[in-house]
């Protein structure tokens, strides 16, 4: 009787602590850029997560759920020390977010010392999958690898002159887009006249694009991003930029360019994304404006697109592992998921080798006659694992790093 008696107490604590666990809230960090050169794509990320989170009924992973947002200003020792206090003040163990490159850098290195969880939403340089990656961090969009090198393709087929130039953002996001433009460029026989490299801030180009006219190229490959980016495009079109070369951007954010006039788009685009690619994509752009009227873009774009996914895919693998707490399994229940609710007509894949999910992007051309939100004309969609990073170029295995205990 006696060790009934301790058998119904022990199966008894654990209902009444399980129990305990399912009405807590499950803390969910968001590590965004709210102010800042990128502070219109962290609030539409956030404006996607809280759709995505009402979808879920409120729930991740079958539990109540709440966001804890924190402004990394898009500054990785900000994001660094932010990062720390969420997860060491307010016991926060999941976090998602950031559009920068090097904050993402940052908050991956405090995650993976606290044993956590990031899912990064929308920053593309090659790091975060390659040299910097680390077990406890995934990444939604397209690495630079294959935005670069599907527009630059594009561009030595469309355009007869073959005599390029770079102008690029002078931090690890723009260098990655430069070296992939780069690759296609040498293995395609184009000649490279120069590059400029530009620091995060700038906002007048007039010295840049002054040699950029005449240099005698036949395009500028660009990555730059941001703020910078829409004040870049509006000097290139006036300084007639179009009537000497074309534009090639190795990543536009639709949110940066849709508010620009007809005559200040021009080239050839990768985007990671199109707001009309699908049924699914038209009818969750639909429902974005009608929650958010005043929202930085008047539909879905890349940086709500991908915010939204991140909180369906950290669901289902929270599902798929059985836990909301145990962050070795659902970093293992992630590695190789098929994310369902994507609004695409397939599932997302999560490389496990890697932890990039592989989505398709596409190629666009901006369409002077489209009337918002329609500014643009998809010429060519491309899966990622056309262009993604080969295993010689790039041979981390993930799996082979311990899961935090």
């Amino acid at each position: 009787m006696k060790r009934i008696f301790w058998i119904c107490l022990v199966v008894l604590g654990l209902f009444a602590s399980g129990s305990a666990l399912a009405a807590e809230k499950l803390k969910i960090g968001l590590t965004l850029p709210m102010s800042g050169l990128y502070a219109e794509q962290g609030k539409l990320e956030h404006m996607a997560m809280q759709m995505a989170l009402k979808d879920l009924d409120g729930k991740i992973g079958g539990r109540p759920a709440e966001f804890i947002i924190v402004d990394t200003e898009a500054n990785p020792d900000i994001a660094g020390r932010r990062t720390r206090a969420l997860m060491e003040k307010e016991g926060v163990k999941f976090l998602l977010g950031d559009v920068s490159t090097s904050s993402a850098i940052a908050i991956s290195t405090v995650v993976k010392e606290n044993g956590g969880l990031y899912i990064n939403t929308n920053a593309n340089g090659d790091d975060l999958t390659s040299t910097r990656a680390v077990r406890n961090m995934f990444r939604i969009p397209p690495n630079m690898s294959v935005m670069a090198r599907a527009v630059a393709n594009y561009a030595f087929d469309n355009i007869p002159g073959k005599k390029w130039i770079f102008l690029t953002h002078d931090y690890s996001w723009g260098h990655s887009g430069a070296r992939w433009a780069r690759d296609v460029l040498k293995k395609r026989g184009a000649t490279e006249i120069g590059e400029l490299k530009v620091p995060i801030g700038t906002r007048d180009f007039s010295a840049q694009l002054l040699q950029i006219r005449n240099s005698g190229a036949d395009a500028v490959i660009v990555t730059v991003g941001g703020s910078d980016r829409v004040a870049l495009m509006k000097q290139v079109a006036e300084y007639r930029i179009p009537e000497k070369m074309v534009y090639v951007d190795t990543l536009t954010n639709y949110v940066d360019v849709w508010g620009l006039k007809p005559e200040e788009r021009s080239g050839f685009w990768a985007a990671e994304m199109s707001h009309d690619e699908s049924p699914q994509m038209l009818e969750f752009a639909k429902r974005f404006k009608a929650a958010f009227p005043d929202a930085p873009s008047p539909v879905v774009e890349e940086n709500s697109y991908n915010g939204y996914v991140g909180i369906m895919a950290l669901n289902e693998a929270m599902e798929k592992a059985g836990t909301t707490e145990d962050v070795g399994k659902i970093i293992l229940a992630m590695e190789g998921l098929e994310v369902k609710r994507n609004l695409r007509d397939k599932p997302t894949y999560i490389d496990p080798r890697t932890h990039q999910f592989m989505n398709s992007m596409c190629v666009v051309i901006p369409d002077p006659e489209a009337k918002l939100p329609d500014i643009w004309k998809v010429v060519k969609k491309v899966e990622a694992a056309e262009y993604e990073m080969t295993e010689e170029e790039n041979p981390i295995d993930l799996r082979k790093e311990p899961l935090p205990k």
